[in-house]
C-alpha cells in the first residue's frame, strides 16, 4: 500500500515522485529482504533508516514482525508512505550476510541506488543453500554432540545422529504440509518413534539419551534469542510475538513426542 502527499505541482512533480517511489521500493524491499533471512527488527529498521538519510530523506520506519512500514521526506516537505508484508519469516545466513554487505557498501557510497536493488534481486533469486549430503552431516552431527554434551552416552549420541539426519531430511523434503507447527509436531512423533526403534539397535544407548539430541535441531532458538533481543532493544511487540510463536513451536514439538512416547509405550509385540 502506497500512499502519497506532495507540496509541490508542475513539470518537477514528476520527476519527484519518481525519486521517491524509487528510494521506496529498495528501502522497503530491502526491509523484507532482511527480515525474511532472520535479521533483527532493530538492525533491519537502523540499516533502511540510513538508507534513506544516504538519499536525502528524512526516514521514519517501524516494523512490527511481518508488517513493514516506511515513511519518507524530502527537502520540500513531499511525504510518502509504504506498508508492505514480509510474508513467512525464516533464517537464511548466508543471504543475510550479503544483504547487509550488500547495504553497507550502499551507505558507503560504493554503489548507486539502481545496482544496488538489481544486486538486491539476485541475491533473493539465488539459491545458495549448501548440498543436500552436507546438511545431512551437519545434522547428524549436531544431534551427537548436543547429546553426548547433555547427556554423555556415545552409543545414544550415535543414535541421535542417525535419527537426527533422518528426521531432518523427513521435515524438509517430504513436505506433506507447509506448515510449521505441524512440522513439529510431526518431527516430535518421528523422533519419539525413531528413538524406540533405535534403542535395542545401538546398545547401551536411552530412549531420553536419544530424544535429548535428535530434539536440539527443532528448539527453536534463534527465535527465542531473537525475541528477547528486540524486547532489549524497544521493540517490545515483535519481540513478544516472536516469543510467542516459539512457545507454540516448542508446545508443537512437545507434544509430538508425548504422542509419539505414549504410542510406542502401548505396542504389544
Amino acid at each position: 500500500m502506497l500512499a502519497i502527499e506532495y507540496n509541490v505541482r508542475g513539470d518537477d512533480l514528476a520527476d519527484m515522485a519518481e525519486e521517491m517511489v524509487k528510494a521506496l521500493d529498495f528501502m522497503v524491499d530491502t526491509a523484507a529482504a532482511l527480515m525474511r533471512t532472520g535479521s533483527p527488527t532493530t538492525r533491519t529498521e537502523i540499516w533502511v533508516s540510513r538508507i534513506g538519510q544516504k538519499l536525502g530523506f528524512e526516514v521514519d520506519v517501524a516494523i512490527i514482525y511481518t508488517v513493514i512500514y516506511i515513511t519518507i521526506k524530502d527537502r520540500d516537505g513531499n511525504i510518502m508512505t509504504i506498508t508492505k508484508r514480509t510474508g513467512n519469516l525464516s533464517s537464511d545466513f548466508d543471504k543475510f550476510i550479503r544483504i547487509d554487505a550488500l547495504v553497507k557498501r550502499f551507505v558507503d557510497g560504493k554503489i548507486n541506488l539502481s545496482d544496488a536493488h538489481s544486486e538486491l534481486k539476485s541475491i533473493l533469486n539465488a539459491d545458495f543453500s549448501y548440498p543436500i549430503f552436507i546438511r545431512l552431516i551437519a545434522a547428524a552431527l549436531a544431534c551427537g554432540g548436543f547429546e553426548y554434551i547433555l547427556v554423555g552416552g556415545l552409543m545414544s549420541a550415535i543414535a541421535s545422529m542417525v535419527l537426527g539426519a533422518i528426521v531432518y531430511a523427513a521435515t524438509n523434503y517430504i513436505r506433506l504440509l507447509d506448515n510449521r507447527f505441524f512440522q513439529q509436531f510431526s518431527s516430535g512423533v518421528m523422533i519419539a518413534i525413531g528413538s524406540w526403534i533405535l534403542m535395542p539397535i545401538f546398545k547401551g544407548s536411552t530412549f531420553s539419551g536419544i530424544i535429548s539430541g535428535a530434539i536440539m535441531l527443532f528448539v527453536p532458538g534463534l527465535l527465542i534469542t531473537n525475541g528477547f533481543s528486540e524486547i532489549s532493544q524497544g521493540s517490545v511487540i515483535s519481540g513478544t510475538i516472536k516469543e510467542s510463536e516459539a512457545l507454540a513451536l516448542l508446545v508443537a514439538l512437545v507434544f509430538g513426542i508425548s504422542a509419539g512416547t505414549v504410542f510406542v509405550g502401548g505396542m504389544k509385540f
